[in-house]
């Protein structure tokens, strides 16, 4: 498994700042955050030299553009108008995923009918996504924050470039014990938001590993023995887990770690 993080934790840094970050603190790959106006400029509008720029300053860095994190809800028909330039995104800087939301469900709209409209939307994404050589992934969120209710559409769409960005905090906050989720999960994460918070169903609140309610060894441990060998990555927002940005990168960074030796196994 790899170290990653989400641009929440340096929302203010040039991209030139955030691959410096990551190269200091041991990162092996950068979550890119879209759609949010963070500085570091990695968004659908950049220009064709803009992504050829950040690609080669990557592969010179030797980090990973792991995720595009991306604001796409495909609970709503916009979705599909949205996703090809986020897709395109993906492709030119060389990342192997977008994470993609459920978002809020129209009124009435529950249960098996829930999964089977975002999965034919979904699908219909994932043609073009295949075409780019990259993938859709459905984070356990919002409306959709079980993995019961991911996995469900995610094997609704039936297409290999749709799988699931695990964040192993809100299927655990909303109820759901590890093994349901773990059941839930079988072989269809590509990706991982992996951070401890409180384990309350009314509370949305990281925090740093050790200080919260998530049994993370145990999160660990389950991801090996699927064989997950992908990015856990981190998500934090203002000074959840640190002061600045530089001390929160470097705090994750040394946890993980810590928690991987524990655990009989290293990062990277």
């Amino acid at each position: 498994m790899k170290l990653s993080f989400m641009t929440f934790a340096c929302e203010k840094w040039s991209l030139e700042q955030v691959i410096a970050g990551a190269v200091r603190h041991g990162y092996h790959g950068i979550e890119f955050r879209t759609d949010a106006q963070h500085a570091h400029g990695v968004e659908a509008t950049a220009t064709p030299a803009a992504r050829r720029e950040a690609k080669a300053r990557l592969s010179d860095a030797g980090i990973s553009a792991c995720c595009i994190a991306t604001s796409l809800q495909f609970a709503t028909d916009k979705s599909l108008e949205e996703a090809p330039a986020r897709i395109d995104l993906a492709r030119d800087l060389g990342s192997p995923g977008l994470r993609v939301f459920c978002g809020p469900l129209p009124a009435g709209v529950t249960g098996k009918a829930a999964h089977e409209l975002v999965a034919g939307r979904l699908r219909k994404a994932a043609e073009r996504a295949a075409a780019a050589g990259v993938e859709l992934w459905l984070e356990t969120h919002d409306s959709f924050s079980k993995a019961a209710d991911v996995a469900a559409t995610v094997l609704l769409a039936g297409h290999s470039s749709v799988g699931i960005n695990y964040d192993n905090m809100h299927p655990y906050r909303n109820g759901e014990t590890l093994d349901e989720t773990l059941k839930a999960l079988g072989d269809l994460v590509r990706h991982t938001h992996f951070h401890d918070a409180v384990g309350k169903p009314e509370v949305v609140l990281i925090k740093p590993l050790n200080h919260g309610d998530l049994p993370m060894d145990a999160m660990f441990r389950a991801l090996g023995s699927k064989g997950f060998d992908g990015y856990l990555s981190g998500e934090w927002f203002g000074t959840q887990y640190g002061q600045d940005s530089d001390s929160s990168l470097a705090a994750f960074a040394y946890d993980m770690r810590a928690l991987a030796e524990r655990n009989g196994r290293r990062l990277g």
